[in-house]
């Protein structure tokens, strides 16, 4: 008691500023770095009460032993060492920071911390490589809630303990099947099929086109992507933060994921009529094209940015449904399709179908109408059929039923035209 009334009546002591190499945060630039990983070590256990101390001699040997390892581990921590030569490659090193060739910043490596304001992918996968390259067996991921999911995500397949982010079951799921796929394929075979030649576990593809990056050059692959439904949302194009903002879409697919950019991709999942969620099966599938004009960087012959250039280009329109609605979606077009089944019929089997069929209906009625042959009557009408079905099957809105409208709007206008007589004695 005499001591802890010793202690508390001792007057305290002013704390000295921390200088600029002891602050908390490091340098400077270590303040502004939103996202970092780091090697984290494990805790070295005290000897119990009860043990017993050995001898000089027998010490020796394994202290010898920890100090080597310390060291090693020391220089795999330093900057200039423990860097893969793919990483030198990638990026162009200018004393601990690292950049793209065409001048962005890419990370900073501090030895036994990496840093960067970016949430790309590649430098992401790049960190766990370095990350890998030195050895290190456990990391602590900080920054944005994307950055630590990516970081996870690549450190689990890589192997590495992950402290800073807690996955939800459907992302520890997904690391499952990543790895199965990777396996998969190290042995030729699919992991629940036959034998393929499809390689290794690769990095997302990601579909590039104009309305995400003005002008990249690279075709869209128009055909549909189906898969489990991965993340979404709004972003720097490739989530690079000098990029003007787009939206992304990642899907996992049994080939790997695919991510795709465009502008449009935030409307389809607003106007979704089933509304996908994170885990769906979903299909995305691009159907239309409009031309626009935008503004993108223009580069010199080594990729610096030196200036911006108005190009044309087109901007892809996407519909985004999840995969069982369209194979509902399928069936319904392939009876409305089928001229032999009837009106009454297809609405039996499908009754989302009657606004369609009232519409194919007012096409034969216009064509006996305004077409004299009958041949020609027949084409319009099978012409106009396909046309229904084609986006029926696509997850386009069907057609509503507005025959009480449409009969409410016809005396309405019967009634304007034709004034009631006036009374006769």
């Amino acid at each position: 008691m005499a001591q802890e009334t010793e202690k508390s009546s001792s007057p305290r002591k002013p704390k000295r500023a921390a200088t600029k190499s002891e602050s908390p945060q490091g340098p400077k630039e270590d303040a502004q770095a939103l996202n970092a990983i780091e090697r984290t070590r494990a805790p070295v256990r005290a000897p119990s009460k009860g043990a017993k101390s050995e001898p000089a001699a027998a010490r020796a040997p394994k202290e010898a032993a920890r100090t080597s390892a310390r060291t090693s581990a020391a220089r795999a921590d330093s900057p200039s060492q423990g860097m893969p030569d793919e990483i030198r490659e990638r990026f162009i090193g200018i004393g601990s920071k690292y950049y793209f060739p065409d001048g962005a910043a890419a990370f900073t490596d501090h030895g036994p911390k990496l840093t960067t304001r970016s949430e790309n992918t590649e430098v992401i996968r790049s960190l766990v490589a370095i990350a890998q390259e030195r050895q290190w067996r456990e990391i602590k991921v900080t920054g944005t809630e994307r950055f630590r999911k990516e970081t996870w995500f690549a450190a689990c397949l890589a192997g590495l303990e992950v402290r800073g982010y807690t996955p939800t079951e459907f992302e520890a799921e997904r690391v499952v099947r990543a790895i199965a796929r990777r396996e998969a394929g190290a042995a030729g075979r699919e992991p629940d099929g036959p034998s393929t030649e499809r390689g290794r576990e690769t990095a997302p593809k990601r579909e590039s086109n104009a309305s995400a990056t003005a002008g990249t050059g690279t075709p869209v692959d128009e055909r549909p992507i189906t898969g489990r439904l991965v993340d979404h949302g709004r972003s720097t194009y490739r989530h690079d933060p000098k990029e003007p903002m787009s939206y992304y879409v990642r899907i996992e697919t049994p080939q790997g994921d695919r991510e795709i950019w465009g502008v449009d991709l935030d409307r389809a999942f607003r106007e979704s009529l089933s509304r996908p969620t994170i885990g769906d099966d979903i299909t995305a599938r691009s159907f239309e094209r409009d031309p626009v004009n935008v503004s993108t960087h223009r580069r010199d012959a080594e990729g610096r940015v030196v200036g911006n250039q108005e190009i044309s280009t087109h901007r892809n329109r996407w519909i985004i449904e999840r995969s069982d609605f369209l194979t509902e979606r399928a069936a319904a077009a392939q009876t409305f399709r089928d001229a032999t089944v009837s009106a009454a019929q297809g609405v039996n089997r499908h009754p989302e179908l009657s606004g369609s069929y009232l519409q194919l209906q007012a096409a034969k009625l216009g064509a006996e109408r305004d077409i004299r042959d009958p041949e020609d009557q027949a084409i319009f009408v099978a012409r106009a059929r396909a046309a229904i079905a084609q986006r029926i099957e696509r997850g386009d809105p069907l057609e509503p039923v507005r025959i009480r409208e449409d009969a409410a709007r016809t005396r309405a206008q019967e009634t304007q035209r034709t004034p009631e007589p006036s009374p006769t004695r």
